[in-house]
């Protein structure tokens, strides 16, 4: 009887085996072209027996690297047209193109398949593959450069070289000069080297180096005339990062610890008045050193960071003050940053102040409609301890001014650190204003802020900048409105009827 059944069980799995159709790998497939592709170009796919008249599913199947953003995966299908029985031809679009990013690095496998006579598998054939996909070099030289365009490439001169801005259309760009003190003398890089690669993507341009800012470190390929082959360079960002100097460091720090010495009585007493020159001196200096830490410290340059610590310090006012307003303000704050850096795709803060460029209009509380919400929600946040003098209160508000200028005030690009830190501790200063004019009811403020993060969900799915192309300006306008009105008392006060 057991025979039996092990019989009929054997029996049951190979039919069931035999069912199921495998797909069959029998098509021959034996070069890739083109694979340096631009909008409305074609990748063609050269190999023997592809059948007349059928319609071909090629598939791109890996990881894309593109510049500045971490790599993503890639499972693209795109229709192939049967040219001649050893060609097919696949047409690349200019919404492909914008789907991938426009500019990127591909490293995966190709997939060719056909539907079998039966319907029911796929006469396929899989080869390796490393696409570039490369902008639209004809409408690259019809643009005429701008002149805020910078003229070299920052992270490349963090790097320690100077890029030429020749564009050939090939792969590599030149090292026009050397930094002597660099991390890429120290790795043997010369003047007339040719930078290939970083992280993966292959270099075409100067604007291509942009290393992947969710990592610690970067790796470089460099090729040399007359050397066979390619050499990688491991690149530790945190060597090449821009440091404050040691010494204006140590007198900013004096100078906090100095104001902070001649206030003990308005950081102590529960009765000071929030708007004491005491109080405000003394968030200055702990502005002063927030900044400057932010500067000095790599591991700061993470919103995540940034989130405990105000966390911690909202958690010391709880206990001292034996209040809940703290934690309401964290929370807001803390959705507040979460729409931030869902509209930047990074929690670094270098990347989030790098992709503002700088500009007005370019700062995220102009972006979108999310993050003007957002920036919104988190003066809430911050007005509701700035109102406090309490030591713990003063510590919370500072460090959440200081985060809230580096997320939503533009970016602190200077030549010197001490031009840096100054820059972010006024646009922190700008923030704390903006905290103490700007009111709203705490309903208001949890939905403005919820509404910025659904905003900033949406944009990460389809884009509001799509949505509003022309948010900026009017986002401009209602935020001078707000400030002339809390600016100039008599625009605020009621009219008196005239007397009779």
């Amino acid at each position: 009887m057991e025979a039996m059944l092990a019989a009929v069980l054997c029996v049951l799995l190979l039919s069931s085996g035999c069912s199921a159709y495998d797909d069959l790998q029998l098509l021959d497939v034996e070069a890739i072209e083109s694979l340096q592709i631009e909008p409305g170009g074609t990748l063609r796919i050269h190999g023997r027996g592809f059948p007349l008249g059928r319609a071909a599913v090629v598939s791109l199947r890996g990881t894309l690297y593109r510049p500045g953003v971490p790599p993503s995966l890639v499972d693209a299908r795109l229709p192939g047209e049967v040219q001649t029985e050893t060609r097919i031809e696949v047409p690349i679009d200019t919404e492909f193109m914008r789907s991938i990013g426009g500019r990127g690095t591909l490293e995966g496998r190709l997939r060719l398949a056909f539907r079998a006579a039966n319907d029911r598998r796929d006469v396929f054939a899989e080869q390796p593959i490393l696409i570039d996909f490369l902008p639209d070099t004809s409408a690259q030289l019809r643009t005429e450069p701008t002149r805020d365009e910078p003229l070299q490439s920052i992270d490349a001169q963090h790097f320690g070289v100077v890029l030429s801005r020749e564009e050939s259309g090939t792969i590599g760009v030149r090292v026009e000069s050397v930094d002597p003190h660099s991390v890429a003398a120290m790795q043997g890089v010369r003047h007339g080297d040719t930078l290939v690669g970083l992280d993966g993507l292959r270099l075409y341009s100067w604007r291509d180096f942009l290393p992947d800012p969710s990592q610690t470190k970067s790796s470089v390929s460099v090729a040399r005339p007359g050397l066979a082959g390619v050499h990688v360079l491991r690149w530790p960002h945190d060597a090449t990062e821009q440091r404050a100097d040691p010494l204006a460091f140590g007198v900013l720090l004096l100078l906090g610890l100095l104001l902070g010495w001649l206030s003990p009585m308005a950081l102590c007493l529960g009765n000071a008045s929030s708007g004491s020159i005491e109080v405000w001196l003394a968030r200055l200096s702990l502005v002063l050193v927030f900044a400057a830490a932010l500067f000095c410290a790599s591991i700061l340059q993470w919103t995540t960071i940034w989130i405990l610590i105000l966390g911690s310090l909202a958690a010391l006012f709880s206990l001292a003050a034996r209040e809940r307003v703290a934690t309401v303000s964290f929370a807001l704050a803390v959705l507040s940053t979460l729409t931030v850096m869902l509209l930047a795709r990074t929690a670094s803060i270098s990347s989030i102040v790098a992709v503002q460029e700088g500009t007005v209009l370019d700062w995220y509380l102009f972006r979108t409609p999310a993050s003007t919400l957002a920036f919104g929600g988190y003066l809430y946040s911050l007005d509701q301890l700035a109102s406090r003098s309490r030591l713990s209160a003063s510590l919370y508000t500072s460090a959440a001014a200081v985060l809230g200028a580096a997320l939503f005030l533009g970016g602190w690009e200077a030549a010197e650190p001490i031009q840096g830190i100054s820059l972010l501790v006024a646009k922190a200063g700008v923030v704390f204003l903006g905290a103490r004019f700007f009111r709203m009811t705490r309903e208001v403020a949890v939905s403005v802020s919820g509404l910025g993060l659904a905003l900033a969900l949406l944009g990460a799915w389809a884009g509001t900048d799509v949505l509003l192309p022309y948010w900026s300006p009017l986002a401009a306008g209602c935020v001078g409105a707000l400030t002339i009105r809390a600016i100039i008392p008599a625009l605020r006060r009621p009219s008196v009827p005239a007397v009779a």
